[in-house]
């Protein structure tokens, strides 16, 4: 539940600026998520790629508006082999016979996009054949899957032909990762470098002109002001009875020692504000301790 503003204020001017940029990125990535709500059978271009830094709540901001809108969606890992990708959209499809359209949240997507074989079976599922394709014999892998994915991909098999193929029209893909997709301009500089991952990135390209894609490329003051906005509009450390003050003392130490930290994610400020909590005396000195790149 987003909350009023706060005071009093402990904040300069360059962190205030900071605070409101990251205000506006999160609203622009809730602004994305509650398109995906919206997606229309016979859309161009339905599926979304969400790039961004580590530890900004991407995964809970995307799963939150779409429980929030009633979006019919199923999570999946894309952190697993273009195999065992297959087999979960196999399951899902063998279980909704009358090809009703499901969002497929794919969290942590990287390694589906880690090769160039795996970036063309990923250009079938996401536009054209709109299929997902798997064309490798499956006889060493048959008795560590589960009875109901043997049955769907009996029921997805090809006669004659190995591997299994799921029809992909009726899903909906919606990406995140903390890698970013290649450019036109990044792939066209590669290309007059010669650069040996040329290719690679051109399928990656790819991949990202089939999606709508939303890049939070942020500076470190955004990064700042998007977790910092996060810990001061939300009830994201209310269950450590953390006041608006201590929230702001904990940003402003991440502030000026940005450079210093080990890490820099929403999940750190929840850290910081257990230690505030538990050592009220020493608190600053375990950060340091416990934060500090040696």
């Amino acid at each position: 539940m987003e909350k009023q503003a706060f005071s009093p204020n402990l904040l300069g001017i360059s962190q205030m600026e900071a605070l409101e940029k990251g205000r506006l990125n999160r609203e622009r990535l809730k602004q994305m998520v509650e398109k995906i709500s919206l997606t229309k059978e016979g859309d161009k271009y339905p599926h979304t790629y969400f790039f961004s830094p580590s530890g900004l709540g991407k995964t809970f901001t995307v799963k939150n508006h779409l429980i929030k809108s009633n979006t019919r969606y199923i999570q999946v890992s894309g952190n697993v082999s273009m195999f065992a990708f297959g087999i979960q959209l196999a399951v899902i499809n063998f279980l909704n016979p009358l090809k009703e359209s499901v969002v497929i949240f794919v969290d942590d997507c990287d390694e589906l996009f880690k090769t160039e074989l795996n970036c063309n079976t990923m250009k079938n599922v996401l536009d054209g054949s709109r299929v997902f394709t798997y064309e490798k014999s499956l006889t060493s892998q048959w008795n560590n899957l589960s009875e109901i994915q043997r049955e769907a991909i009996k029921y997805f098999h090809v006669e004659g032909k190995m591997g299994f193929s799921v029809p992909t029209d009726n899903l909906v893909f919606v990406f995140t990762s903390n890698f970013k997709l290649p450019t036109d301009d990044q792939v066209k500089e590669a290309r007059m470098k010669n650069q040996s991952k040329m290719v690679l990135l051109a399928h990656k390209n790819a991949i990202r002109s089939r999606c709508r894609v939303a890049d939070f490329d942020l500076s470190w003051k955004e990064h700042w002001g998007w977790i910092a906005d996060v810990a001061l509009n939300t009830d994201c450390l209310d269950c450590w009875e953390i006041s608006i003050v201590e929230k702001q003392i904990i940003l402003v130490f991440i502030w000026n020692n940005w450079d210093a930290l080990t890490e820099r994610s929403i999940r750190l400020i929840e850290k910081m504000a257990v230690a505030m909590r538990e050592h009220p005396d020493t608190y600053s000195a375990i950060w340091e301790i416990d934060y500090f790149k040696n």
